[in-house]
C-alpha cells in the first residue's frame, strides 16, 4: 500500500483567526508608532492569535503501512500512532460542544480544525480514544481500516 494523505483546510479557523490576527497587528503597529504603553498586551495577543492561526489553518492526515499520523497547521501539533497499536477506526460526528481545536473528551482527545466530522481511533492497549477531524471521514476510515487488516494478516 502506498502512502495516503488527506488534508482539510480549517475554514472556520481561518475566518475567525486571520481577521483577529490582522486586527491585533494593526493595533500593535498603531501603539508602536504612537509610543503607547500597551505594546505588551497587543504584542501578547498578536502572538497568541498568530500561533493559533498557524496551528489551526489545516490538518493533514497521513496513512502508511506502519503509521497513522497527523499534523496540524505548520506542524506545531503533530501525533503519530503505530498501526500495530490501533484496534479499529470508524467515522464519527462530534457534538457542537466538542468544538474546534484540541479538546479533552470524556473518553480521549479530539484534534479538529473545522466542522463536526472525524475518525475515531480505538487502541488495543488503552481505553482512551483519539478523534481526528476531517471532511473525508469515510475515505480516511477506510484507508486506516485497510492498513489495520493488512497488519493483522502479517
Amino acid at each position: 500500500m502506498s502512502t495516503k494523505t488527506f488534508t482539510q483546510i480549517g475554514t472556520f479557523s481561518i475566518l475567525i483567526l486571520v481577521p483577529t490576527t490582522l486586527l491585533f497587528t494593526a493595533l500593535f503597529v498603531s501603539e508602536f508608532l504612537n509610543g503607547q504603553s500597551n505594546l505588551i498586551f497587543e504584542g501578547s495577543m498578536l502572538s497568541i492569535f498568530l500561533i493559533c492561526a498557524l496551528t489551526f489553518y489545516r490538518i493533514k492526515i497521513t496513512v502508511t503501512e506502519k503509521y497513522v499520523s497527523f499534523k496540524m497547521g505548520i506542524g506545531l501539533m503533530r501525533k503519530k500512532y503505530a498501526v500495530a497499536e490501533i484496534e479499529s477506526c470508524e467515522p464519527v460526528s462530534n457534538s457542537m460542544a466538542s468544538g474546534i481545536g484540541i479538546r479533552m473528551l470524556s473518553n480521549g482527545w479530539l484534534y479538529n480544525v473545522s466542522g463536526f466530522r472525524a475518525v475515531e481511533l480505538k487502541f488495543k492497549t488503552k481505553k482512551s480514544v483519539v478523534r481526528i477531524g476531517t471532511d473525508r471521514e469515510l475515505e480516511v476510515s477506510a484507508a486506516i481500516q485497510e492498513v489495520i487488516e493488512l497488519h493483522t494478516k502479517k
